[in-house]
């Protein structure tokens, strides 16, 4: 591993024109869910986190309000959202500008999980206490804006790493 303060963030925007460009197309649900998985693992990985952004326990999983404030024009739920270049910078170069590690980590997250649907994202996110946790109190249905702990997603993905999960 590299040393880590080499380790740098990328922004959630450019990264989900990655995703969606390299692993798309997909629904808006399946979207933030890979998101949240290459932060969590990241954050558990490196100890340092790979986007800046705070994801909200919405009903349906992770939801990072950044992104979702940039689609939800283009994009219903379970609606197909297509690379498109929203940001218009050359995402491969951004995604470069990332160690070889950090990259190496990514795409070893997004093959795996790519080929999950959203709804199978979405239900393993529940079963998990970062959501479960940021969700205390609030019905299954509740709208909820909570803020899920980057502490608690760090250790639990550093648990299950650990473990070999």
């Amino acid at each position: 591993m590299e040393e880590c303060k080499n380790i740098s963030t990328i922004d959630s925007i450019i990264l989900s024109d990655y995703i969606l460009k390299h692993y798309g197309p997909m629904s808006h649900l399946k979207l933030q869910k890979l998101l949240f998985y290459c932060d969590a693992y990241h954050l558990a990985y490196f100890d340092k986190e790979l986007i800046t952004d705070k994801f909200e326990a919405w009903v349906h999983g992770p939801v990072s309000r950044k992104v979702y404030d940039s689609l939800k024009d283009k994009s219903m739920l379970y609606a197909e959202l297509s690379y498109s270049n929203s940001t218009g910078k050359d995402v491969d170069k951004e995604f470069g500008k990332l160690t070889q590690d950090q990259q190496t980590l990514i795409v070893s997250i997004l093959t795996d999980l790519s080929t999950w649907t959203g709804l199978e994202l979405e239900r393993a996110t529940h079963n998990e206490r970062p959501w479960l946790e940021a969700r205390i109190g609030y019905a299954e249905a509740d709208k909820c804006h909570e803020i899920i702990s980057k502490k608690t997603v760090q250790a639990f993905y550093k648990s299950e790493q650990n473990a070999g999960v």
